[in-house]
């Protein structure tokens, strides 16, 4: 008997539901089709762990999902060191013959009003097509370097200083060290996430062979100071090419350090792994500086994209987390169209320190003008309102407004995001 096919979807009402323990598993297969990708059971532990099942939704035609959403309860920080708490956008499909008829929408509004009842004053999202977000208040906050090149081609300066010794670790050996000095070494870095249980570390040492990329498992090194103290870590694949002549890559996923002497012995011990010539980071910070590490810094093949997006839920809330680089008294008119709580004028003043600021409404004139989408994209002090000025994307009303509030919101390290999810 021929299977009955599904009715025409132009004909059909998609509905919002939850996912329930029953309908988790093909909601798990409809995310892969929306990615385009083949289900792969293997992996549904791990997405058991991670995904949060009172966190999870989507659109459902009879018993057919043909949309899905979902988000993870993390805590990212902000300048000034403080971990604000944050969902994690993910696993956001629309399958194809459902798009272009609001169902995203649906769920971003879906989602947003649950992170207000949730208070938390931002959201998070990594865009597999990055002009979807922005129309939802999503600005490209943190970027990513690509960095590659040549292995040989990367000697260090003179007086560039190693310690200590490098050595690879089974998982179980490293997981802990690295742990603990996660927690310690992203203190200062605006982006990062906590890696609590499950969504955290599970993510970031995740490791089924359809996730290799042809390349070899997942590789846990640690650097040991002279003292035999760990202090810092890299997570690496290989990718074996040899022909006539080895030509493999290193792949490294992050590198970590808590000085100058672990970074560079840690990059030394890559670059130099017997039969690899080549090196690949798809995920350096910013501020990466192997470059100032090398003789030729041109060596250090740079591209420059995007990597998390922030959208500010909750603006007083937001603005009060974090710290300032310099004391600032401004008042921000802001527009958000689709939490209407956040639009209007609000009188930010800070020392700097967070605890030191207030953001309160206000009747007075604004010093500027912005949408929370350009509120986003500063947040973290990567981007600068003065270049958001600058291309008219933030109006200033009060000369000298700009730089002020510019300078404010800048920050000391660039913001950094290794976390997929």
């Amino acid at each position: 008997m021929a299977a009955t096919p599904p009715p025409p979807p132009h004909l059909t009402e998609p509905r919002l539901k939850p996912v329930t323990e029953a309908t988790f598993r093909p909601w798990l297969q409809a995310i892969s089709r929306g990615f385009q990708e083949e289900h792969r059971p293997e992996g549904e532990e791990v997405d058991r762990q991670v995904l949060e099942l009172d966190r999870s939704f989507g659109f459902k035609v009879g018993r057919r999902w043909v949309a899905t959403f979902g988000a993870l309860t993390r805590r990212i920080r902000v300048p000034g060191g403080a971990d604000v708490a944050n969902a994690a956008i993910t696993v956001v499909t629309v399958h194809a013959p459902y798009r272009r008829r609001g169902l995203l929408t649906a769920m971003m509004r879906h989602q947003l009003d649950d992170c207000v009842a949730r208070g938390e004053p931002l959201a998070t999202l990594w865009a597999s097509e990055s002009l979807i977000y922005g129309r939802y208040g999503f600005g490209p906050a943190v970027t990513r370097h690509l960095l590659k090149g040549t292995n040989r081609r990367l000697q260090f300066l003179p007086g560039v200083r190693t310690s200590g010794s490098v050595d690879e670790l089974t998982r179980e050996q490293f997981e802990p060290l690295a742990r603990r000095m996660h927690a310690k070494l992203r203190e200062e870095r605006p982006g990062t996430m906590v890696r609590n249980e499950g969504s955290g570390w599970e993510f970031a040492l995740y490791d089924l062979p359809h996730a290799r990329d042809g390349a070899s498992e997942k590789r846990h090194v640690v650097h040991w100071s002279d003292d035999g103290e760990p202090d810092g870590f890299a997570l690496y694949r290989f990718k074996a090419d040899f022909d006539a002549e080895p030509d493999s890559e290193v792949r490294l996923q992050e590198l970590w350090a808590e000085d100058p002497a672990a970074y560079a012995s840690l990059w030394r011990y890559l670059l130099d792994l017997d039969l690899a010539r080549r090196f690949r980071y798809r995920c350096a910070a910013a501020d990466e500086p192997l470059r100032l590490l090398v003789t030729d810094a041109r060596a250090v093949e740079t591209e420059v994209t995007d990597a998390l997006y922030v959208r500010v839920v909750d603006v007083p809330a937001a603005l009060r987390a974090r710290a300032y680089a310099a004391p600032l008294d401004v008042v921000l008119e802001v527009d958000d169209p689709m939490l209407e709580a956040n639009t209007g004028r609000w009188r930010l003043t800070s020392k700097g320190e967070a605890s030191s600021t207030t953001v309160e409404r206000t009747d007075a004139e604004p010093d500027l003008s912005l949408g929370v989408l350009e509120l986003g994209t500063a947040y973290l002090g990567g981007t600068s309102l003065a270049d958001l000025h600058r291309v008219g994307r933030v109006v200033e009303h009060t000369p000298g407004a700009v730089a002020e509030a510019a300078t404010a919101l800048s920050w000391t390290r660039a913001p950094w995001s290794p976390d997929f999810f």
